[in-house]
């Protein structure tokens, strides 16, 4: 569950982090205050590189866990992500606290989110993003764009100086994104092998008939690829059918690491008539051309079988079971082979 809520936030950020060929850094934290009877930790943040967990911040230890035990962090990795750790956790308790009183907040499980991130496009320093909610309510967003151009959203009250949000402002371009693209470049050749890896779609067509409407759904689904970048788009005519009528189009997770992809149209009796031509056309990095696979708009045949024949199969189908019963009620003979020439072959029977 944990892994679906990363990639739906992955999949929300596409218009970010989207250009192929790029890589981006995340850090999903969580802080958590109020009345609440569930286990959970103050605090947690979470590292991904791409969408692939590298490990987490333990804020009890103030120490970086990695994913994988076997794997050894060394002391530069171990401080760096300390300190940040430690800095998005006490920011976020301040915050939090505020926006606790200011919004008169007095009883319940409270929670302040905060996503932040850095990519590399083609090995070149990109964006950097961060973006914060309270209770589910988004407050601030603050964006570095690649030309050094930092735009800063407020929905809360401003809380600071003039002087601090000067300050906030230098550090996070002089400080936080280079930190954020050095992780970046040590992770990517940390993980090239997983990050990089390639696996082609498979794409399959579903047809669903609904005969009392006269409507046929079709469905193209692109499942086991990676990453998940892909374009999946049906055709009516070679163009592009209106998205208004798609239904689906969401980036899923596989238990293997992989991702599915799934979009339907539904087309009513007169469409049918029209005899449109559909395509269902698939373009990954995995694939060297692009994929097509044509789709016939009509509902499958149907098979009729006479009721003499259906009447001979049943009668076959009992004359065959009875059989079988018989041959099952005979003793069984299990044959045992001697472990030395010494020994005699014996036969059992088993009743």
């Amino acid at each position: 569950m944990f892994y679906l809520i990363l990639v739906y936030l992955l999949s929300a950020t596409h218009t970010v982090f989207s250009e192929s060929g790029s890589h981006s850094l995340w850090v999903f934290a969580t802080f958590l205050t109020g009345d609440s009877s569930a286990p959970f930790s103050e605090f947690t943040a979470v590292i991904m590189l791409d969408d692939i967990v590298i490990g987490h911040y333990n804020a009890d230890e103030r120490s970086f866990i990695p994913a994988t035990v076997q794997e050894s962090v060394n002391v530069t990795e171990q401080m760096t992500i300390s300190t940040v750790g430690k800095g998005i956790h006490e920011g976020m308790k301040t915050k939090a606290y505020y926006l606790i009183d200011y919004l008169n907040y007095t009883r319940g499980l409270h929670v302040q989110q905060r996503l932040v991130g850095c990519e590399l496009l083609r090995d070149e320093p990109g964006r950097m993003m961060t973006l914060e909610a309270f209770n589910g309510e988004s407050g601030f967003e603050r964006r570095y764009d690649v030309q050094g151009d930092q735009h800063t959203d407020w929905k809360w009250p401003v809380i600071k100086s003039r002087a601090q949000l000067e300050y906030d402002a230098w550090l996070y371009a002089h400080f936080y994104r280079p930190l954020c693209i050095s992780q970046l470049r040590t992770y990517l050749k940390k993980e090239q092998k997983r990050v990089l890896a390639k696996v082609k779609p498979r794409v399959r067509v579903i047809k669903r008939y609904c005969r009392e409407a006269g409507v046929v759904q079709m469905t193209c689904l692109a499942t086991g690829f990676y990453p998940r970048h892909i374009n999946l788009t049906l055709l009516q005519d070679g163009q592009p059918v209106n998205e208004e009528r798609i239904t689906g189009g969401q980036l899923l997770p596989n238990p293997d690491g992989t991702y599915q992809m799934r979009k339907s149209v539904e087309l009513s009796a007169e469409e049918q008539r029209e005899r449109h031509t559909y395509t269902c056309t698939v373009t990954h990095l995995s694939l060297d051309n692009k994929l097509d696979i044509s789709i016939e708009p009509g509902p499958d045949p149907v098979i009729v079988v006479p009721s003499v024949l259906l009447l001979l199969l049943v009668f076959g189908l009992l004359a065959a079971f009875k059989i079988w019963r018989k041959r099952c009620s005979q003793p069984e003979q299990i044959i045992y082979i001697p472990t030395s020439a010494a020994d005699d072959q014996t036969t059992e029977q088993r009743i």
